[in-house]
């Protein structure tokens, strides 16, 4: 998942240090601008849309990003995204079949941009979790989910979109809530803490003890 440090879009695209999920490597790191634009060429032929190449700091390979152009004096962009798919790591240790399908879904989703996919395959992920656990599973989940946004800190209408979009409490917040590339991250680090905590951590202790 693309994300920028300092500086966020809309903003001046030279201003802009991005980083993310390498879809080459897999692995987290800053991205390097690899070559300028011919702004003077795309501002005459009035682009609303433009590739810029950086390169990942990790592996070096290249990254095109994709930006929409919202001014050309001087070049600010927005809506910015990495032109190939990025399948984001996680973490399936010891999560069982059903959940893992759920997983590998919304990340197909989550790789392609497609926000409110990945949202309503999240929805499922929380679903097949609770299956998974029987009776106690949905309170469980409940309590997983309002510690990791306490303590996040995280702004009170990002973290109720996220409590909706996982466990709708009632008919009324059965539709999902609109979705961006902010609230899928927060979204994708609460799936990462509950598998973790629910299956990774415990099946690791049971696989120390040999049992």
């Amino acid at each position: 998942m693309l994300q920028f440090y300092g500086t966020q879009p809309p903003a001046p695209l030279n201003g802009l240090r991005c980083g993310g999920t390498c879809p080459h490597c897999g692995q987290r790191a800053s991205f390097t601008r690899m070559q300028d634009l011919i702004e003077n060429v795309a501002k005459a032929a009035k682009l609303r849309q433009i590739m810029v190449t950086y390169h990942c700091d990790a592996c070096l390979m290249p990254i095109p990003v994709a930006f929409e152009v919202t001014d050309w004096d001087p070049t600010r962009v927005d809506k910015a995204r990495i032109a190939l798919p990025v399948r984001e790591a996680f973490d399936v240790e010891h999560v069982p079949d059903e959940v893992k399908r759920e997983i590998e879904e919304a990340l197909a989703c989550l790789s392609v941009g497609a926000h409110h996919g990945f949202g309503a395959m999240a929805r499922r992920v929380v679903q097949a979790i609770v299956r998974d656990l029987g009776d106690d599973g949905r309170s469980r989940i409940e309590a997983q989910v309002g510690e990791m946004l306490a303590l996040s800190g995280v702004e009170e209408s990002v973290g109720d979109a996220a409590r909706r979009s996982l466990l709708p409490a009632d008919e009324a917040d059965l539709a999902l809530p609109d979705m961006d590339r902010r609230r899928s991250a927060v979204i994708l680090s609460l799936l990462r803490d509950l598998t973790y905590q629910l299956y990774t951590r415990p099946g690791r202790v049971r696989s120390a003890a040999g049992t």
